[in-house]
C-alpha cells in the first residue's frame, strides 16, 4: 500500500510535470508570435501594397 508520504511525492510531481508543460507551451506559443511579428514587420509593407492593389475596382 502506499503510504501518505509517496502519495505527496507522486502528487508534487505532477504538479511538477504540469508546470513545465505549461512553461514549455508559453515559450512555444511566444516564439511563434516573436516569428510572426518579425515576417509582418519585414513583408507588412508587401501585404499592404497586395491588399491596396484592387485592380477590379
Amino acid at each position: 500500500m502506499m503510504t501518505e508520504m509517496t502519495k505527496q511525492r507522486i502528487q508534487r510531481g505532477q504538479v511538477l510535470t504540469e508546470y513545465a508543460i505549461l512553461i514549455v507551451m508559453f515559450v512555444l506559443v511566444a516564439a511563434v508570435m516573436l516569428l510572426l511579428l518579425a515576417v509582418f514587420l519585414e513583408y507588412g509593407w508587401r501585404i499592404t501594397a497586395l491588399i491596396g492593389w484592387e485592380p477590379w475596382v
